[in-house]
């Protein structure tokens, strides 16, 4: 297992605020030429309004983590609950309305690519499968402590005491 801190996230500037990514498959991938499968970060949002790129052929999952953020789709409004992922295709368009400093979570998975994806509490993972936890509170996976808004990356069944955000790869 490794445990990633969220002080050692890889952050970059993006033109609302602060990116932190968390995990990005493969190792060497690349976001801004979309060479990549699974990327999985979350976003400090400086403005209060915004407007999504576009990810055409990749599937996004987004979360509020603090703050409020509502999504503007289709001439629809679609506030975002802080207890269920939100799902879109990359290729829509989408902008946001958020509370200044909203914090959000995001993954971003390349069409064809196998995830599984969820809110989980408490639970216990019997399968051997490449799996990427993010903490929404403090929790414990296997004993360990993983703070609040930090990663963990395993490879083998493993227990989750806690609330987190749940990807587990192929299947």
């Amino acid at each position: 297992m490794e445990i990633i801190r969220k002080e050692t996230y890889k952050t970059t500037t993006w033109k609302g605020g602060v990116t932190r990514q968390v995990f990005i498959a493969p190792a060497d991938g690349d976001l801004s030429a979309r060479r990549f499968d699974l990327r999985i970060s979350s976003a400090i949002i400086d403005d209060t309004e915004s407007d999504f790129s576009d990810f055409t052929g990749f599937t996004r999952y987004i979360l509020p983590l603090e703050g409020e953020i509502a999504l503007l789709k289709d001439n629809r409004r679609i506030p975002l609950s802080h207890n269920a992922l939100y799902r879109f295709e990359g290729d829509e368009k989408v902008g946001s309305e958020n509370t200044q400093g909203a914090i959000d979570f995001n993954i971003i998975v390349r069409h064809g690519i196998a995830v599984e994806v969820g809110i989980v509490q408490e639970a216990q993972f019997t399968e051997s499968r490449r799996t990427v936890v993010f903490a929404l509170e403090d929790s414990r996976i296997d004993g360990r402590l993983l703070g609040r808004h930090d990663a963990a990356i395993l490879e083998k069944p493993f227990q989750l005491k806690g609330k987190a955000v749940v990807v587990r790869l192929g299947g």
